[in-house]
């Protein structure tokens, strides 16, 4: 081979060469060139994997404390207004009728004296649902306790020839007891027998009221009916007056079992005489002498 050949072989090769590198840093130049313009086109902010995940820990982090501000600040809120709830509680306790803080005991309060037998029980719901109709009764604690505070103190002349001024019945399945305790002495007081009856929930369906009643006062009149035209209302006053003479029978009647039950039940414990009594001071008399 001349000389010449050769020398143009290496020429060859050598511009094949040079081709190949400019070609090659002409697509390194290309790439460049989209790099730069995908970071001008993300704001001129490149982010590897690293800067990412660190971005995302922190953002993490951030997401955790914020809710934990956000229960720690429900939570402070809550206790507040709870703390607000129980002393708006207490307030209103204070203020409310005694009726809606009693609840029904499982068993008789252990004063329920005198009580009123089956027979009994059933003549007292009659006469209330007869008393609400012509409005001859009070309902409730509050209540009540105006009426029976209204009537004269009881005397020894009234006590003997003086009309009962009304009849209570009382209620004796109900909790807390303090709340009733104190009629029995004022009833006393103002010469109003009393009756306890079992049920504080037939009470109220008795007084025809929507929740159990306590406590209910039978007055021995209602109110007087509203005046009006006489030829249009004859027969309903004529049967108002019916029904208002067979109450005062029956309330009568009523008053005389109370006072009754009254003598037979509590005046034993009054007078010490109660078979009870009398066995409790021989035991505590044999147990000193032994």
């Amino acid at each position: 081979m001349a000389a010449t050949d050769k020398v143009d072989i290496v020429d060859d090769k050598k511009a094949k060469k040079d081709k190949k590198e400019k070609k090659d840093k002409s697509d390194k130049k290309d790439k460049s060139d989209k790099k730069d313009k995908k970071r001008v086109d993300d704001g001129g902010i490149r982010k590897d994997k690293k800067d990412k995940k660190k971005d995302k820990a922190k953002q993490d982090k951030l997401a955790r404390a914020l809710d934990a501000h956000l229960q720690a600040d429900a939570a402070a809120q809550e206790e507040k207004a709870s703390i607000a709830a129980k002393a708006d509680d207490d307030v209103s306790i204070a203020d409310a009728d005694p009726e809606d803080i009693i609840k029904p005991a499982e068993e008789l309060v252990p004063f329920a004296l005198p009580l009123a037998d089956d027979k009994t029980h059933k003549k007292i719901y009659k006469l209330i649902k007869k008393g609400a109709k012509l409005k001859s009764i009070h309902r409730g604690v509050k209540e009540c306790e105006k009426a029976i505070k209204k009537c004269p103190v009881k005397t020894a002349a009234k006590a003997v020839d003086g009309p009962a001024p009304g009849l209570v019945i009382i209620a004796g399945d109900i909790s807390p007891m303090d709340v009733i305790m104190h009629f029995p002495i004022l009833c006393e007081e103002h010469g109003v027998p009393y009756l306890y009856v079992k049920s504080r929930a037939d009470l109220g369906v008795a007084a025809c009221t929507k929740r159990a009643t306590s406590v209910v006062m039978l007055k021995p009149e209602g109110k007087k009916p509203n005046g009006g035209d006489k030829k249009k209302d004859d027969d309903k006053d004529d049967d108002a007056d019916m029904s208002r003479d067979e109450y005062l029978a029956a309330w009568k009647e009523l008053v005389s079992a109370a006072e009754k039950e009254w003598k037979t039940q509590v005046q034993p414990w009054v007078k010490g005489t109660h078979p009870l009594q009398v066995a409790a001071r021989e035991e505590a008399r044999r147990a000193a002498l032994a």
